[in-house]
């Protein structure tokens, strides 16, 4: 028996015996041309070259698509998936500062980006800290990579 295995779908296989190529077919204006040892023949119907060269056609298994998870608020990488993104606009900030909550119905936003955080005497490396957290301490960023922080 001769496996025909899809290349486009519908439109292309490869026709294989014993694991060695032996031809393909091939959907054209009218129905498909088959090549095996240097011949080709035409036929209507894919029906008609499965019965005429005894072919088994393999499908293509057909995947999910996969969903996008929107990691991203204004350009800048976050780690969480971001909810309700905007703008924090407080005059304490020198600049806008990019925010987003976790969770749809969440009232506490996080600031998107690695931040450098001040407490006490010692200054500390985070990736989207709570806003409370930036209005409350001296920080340095928003920056783009944790390399970013450590060299700024």
């Amino acid at each position: 028996m001769i496996i025909a295995k899809p290349v486009v779908d519908k439109k292309f296989w490869i026709l294989q015996k014993d694991d060695k190529k032996v031809g393909n077919v091939e959907a054209c204006d009218g129905g498909y041309q088959v090549k095996i040892d240097n011949t080709v023949t035409q036929y209507k119907s894919i029906k008609m070259v499965e019965k005429v060269f005894n072919i088994e056609f393999l499908t293509v298994p057909k995947t999910k698509p996969v969903k996008k998870i929107d990691h991203e608020v204004h350009g800048i990488q976050t780690k969480r998936r971001a909810y309700n993104p905007g703008w924090s606009m407080n005059v304490k900030f020198n600049s806008p500062i990019a925010v987003y909550t976790s969770d749809k119905s969440s009232k506490s936003y996080l600031a998107a980006g690695w931040f450098k955080i001040k407490k006490g005497r010692h200054w500390a490396v985070h990736q989207d800290p709570k806003l409370i957290l930036l209005e409350r301490y001296p920080f340095k960023g928003p920056f783009h990579t944790k390399e970013e922080v450590e060299n700024g």
